[in-house]
């Protein structure tokens, strides 16, 4: 069954030749809207499946604009713009669109896309619905457990933290329940700390009757709510101890539900640190599983015997104990407790079961090869190969016969056939590191690949198809690459299905200790040097410096750190200098015209720091490849697209 189509744009002229081409192909059009009001008018009317979203509209209204309402009815939508410039597509990308097509677009460009979109939104659809009724059967499963009150509900956090964040939970149970409050604030990968009955007010310093009036005007709420950045925080200037409670945790959003127990009303508050962590589809799936929360928590409220307050420090000691063993398997090698990589950790375990294609980026030597390990490692796959594929090393004449294979004499020097990366990866994953590296005629060529799964080597034309998960990472920017024409749109859409982003070491300087920690007890191993740790000084001294090679360059210094110690703890640290500053105000620094360096401009410049220290040396023991962790053939590509030039002196 095709779709049911409205287009808005406000050239009427391209919107009715859209409409010619897309009732030609079969597609049903409800209508052309000219402005987002327009829009939403014809969206309650006619119900659309899809929307055709012109990005600068009629009465200076936005497509942008009109997305949030798309994506609370499901409807899966698609922008056509002439305008291609980098913040047009950023602003683009961050409403999570299925596609963008640029005008002037071929029809048969139009259709490809169409069926690309059609398809992805249909699967994640399917995934949706997977998701939430497992949700729901969890949440009814816990409506069966043994135990007490407490017990139970610590069940809860490990639960609904992949449905819906959050950074603080609150249940606000009937006053005349056992326990009428308990709360659970984030600590680590499924690590949370417990609070219950007064023990919130306490540890906030909050009078009992603030606590009280809180908690009665959270259970008065009826229905759900959702607020967030100035809302949320207009809701802090009447209650002291949400306030307080905001203050400590540094909450910028709330999502709520009140529910309804045999004992009365009952709510569920969600809090994150982060202004736009909750939407329409959260608050919808509350509302979906509003009966599943209601039979868990009628079942875990019904009087039962004695159940005493548990004490805090002793339910986290606990929690910790148990929890923290099953993280460092689970995400093997990944180190850190940062929000930001709590962020990270639940993305690879939403997407790690499914066949989603996954787009990791991030600045080089923040752990992407690490991420797609772990993904491979989580995913049913795990038994089969996992190739990795770095597209910066592969020379442009041999992109194809790397990737696809080559059968015997189908160019000069080929003697024997060659199995590709992708016939490797069947029945696995195929990593594609640095994906942004590779030239367009090669983009072409995966692009068919990752629409059809099948493909021929070169010098045949016999077709072999294949199974295989796609992961891939860019250090690049890839929507400005896209801009200034070095990388396919089309090609981006198919990869960018489950984006993952990884911060640079300087915005998770609180997990810096750890990884240091892992990082000496890995070397004296692996030297035979028994240093056996880093004072809290030393450690502090790392945290002023900025990091721009990341782990890869914090690795490699504790290393020398630790070659140089010999034995004991390490009390005094030199901290590194490169060009882009020792201290945390560097990468902030402005240049005279006002603006900010870009990330190349800063990978370029500490490259040519590290080249200075090396007397120009790439290769070889201490040169700059050995320094950076990088491949000696990867280093040379970065210096010819960063347009470095060879010349260098000892100063």
């Amino acid at each position: 069954m095709k779709e049911n189509i409205l287009i808005v744009e406000d050239e009427f002229i391209v919107a009715n030749d859209l409409k010619i081409k897309l009732t030609k192909a079969g597609y049903a059009v409800c209508g052309i809207a000219a402005s987002v009001k327009e829009a939403e008018q014809l969206i309650d009317k006619h119900k659309p499946t899809w929307v055709l979203l012109d990005i600068f509209l009629l009465n200076d209204s936005k497509g942008t604009d009109l997305a949030p309402l798309l994506a609370a009815k499901n409807i899966g939508f698609i922008y056509i713009s002439a305008n291609t410039n980098q913040s047009v597509l950023e602003t683009a990308k961050a409403t999570n669109p299925y596609g963008f097509l640029v005008k002037p677009f071929r029809e048969k460009d139009l259709l490809i896309m169409l069926d690309i979109a059609t398809q992805k939104h249909q699967h994640n659809l399917q995934i949706q619905q997977q998701r939430e009724q497992i949700f729901r059967t969890q949440l009814e499963g816990l409506a069966f457990s043994r135990g007490s009150l407490e017990d139970n509900t610590k069940k809860l956090p490990a639960i609904i933290q992949n449905f819906i964040p959050f950074d603080v939970l609150r249940i606000i149970l009937p006053s005349r329940a056992v326990t009428d409050h308990i709360a659970f604030a984030r600590t680590g990968y499924e690590e949370y700390q417990t609070f219950i009955e007064n023990d919130f007010a306490a540890l906030l310093g909050t009078g009992g009757r603030d606590f009280a009036q809180n908690k009665a005007d959270l259970l008065d709420l009826g229905g759900s709510e959702l607020l967030r950045g100035t809302d949320y925080r207009r809701t802090l200037l009447d209650d002291i101890f949400e306030k307080q409670l905001s203050a400590h945790f540094r909450l910028l959003s709330r999502i709520s539900l009140t529910l309804k127990l045999k004992k009365g009303p009952c709510t569920l508050a969600f809090y994150s640190r982060n202004e736009d962590t909750y939407s329409e589809n959260h608050l919808n799936l509350l509302r979906r599983s509003s009966a599943s929360f209601e039979s868990m928590l009628q079942h875990l409220t019904e009087d039962k015997s004695g159940v005493a307050p548990v004490r805090r420090d002793a339910q986290l000691k606990k929690i910790t104990e148990t929890k923290a063993p099953a993280v460092e398997t689970k995400f093997d090698g990944i180190i850190g407790k940062s929000r930001s990589l709590l962020t990270v950790l639940d993305q690879i375990d939403m997407v790690a079961t499914s066949p989603t294609s996954v787009l990791i980026t991030g600045e080089s030597g923040t752990g992407k090869e690490r991420i797609a390990q772990c993904i491979h490692k989580m995913s049913p796959r795990e038994k089969n190969a996992l190739v990795v594929v770095n597209c910066a090393a592969l020379p442009s004449n041999l992109v194809e016969s790397e990737l696809f294979g080559h059968e015997k004499g189908a160019f000069t020097g080929a003697i024997d056939r060659r199995i590709g990366k992708f016939e490797q990866a069947n029945g696995g994953t195929i990593f594609l590191d640095e994906v942004g590296e590779l030239p367009l005629d090669a983009q072409v060529k995966l692009l068919r690949v990752l629409q059809e799964m099948e493909f021929e080597r070169v010098g045949s034309n016999k077709p072999i198809k294949v199974d295989v998960r796609v992961i891939a990472a860019t250090n690049r920017n890839l929507e400005k690459e896209v801009a200034e024409g070095r990388f396919r749109l089309d090609l981006y859409y198919r990869l960018n299905v489950f984006p993952i982003f990884i911060p640079p070491l300087r915005e998770r300087k609180d997990d810096i200790g750890m990884l240091v920690k892992s990082f000496i007890d890995k070397f004296a191993q692996k030297t035979g040097r028994p240093v056996t740790g880093i004072s809290t000084g030393a450690v502090n001294q790392l945290k002023l410096y900025n990091w721009p090679g990341n782990i890869r360059e914090l690795e490699h210094f504790i290393e020398r750190q630790v070659l140089i110690k010999g034995e004991g703890i390490i009390e005094q640290i030199s901290v590194p200098q490169s060009a882009s500053g020792a201290v945390v105000t560097q990468t902030a620094q402005q240049t005279p015209a006002g603006s900010f360096k870009t990330m190349e401009e800063m990978e370029a410049e500490y490259i040519v720091q590290v080249l200075k220290s090396c007397q120009g040396r790439i290769g070889g023991p201490g040169g700059a490849a050995e320094i950076l962790g990088l491949p000696t053939s990867t280093l040379h590509s970065r210096i010819k697209k960063l347009g470095i030039k060879r010349e260098f002196s000892a100063d």
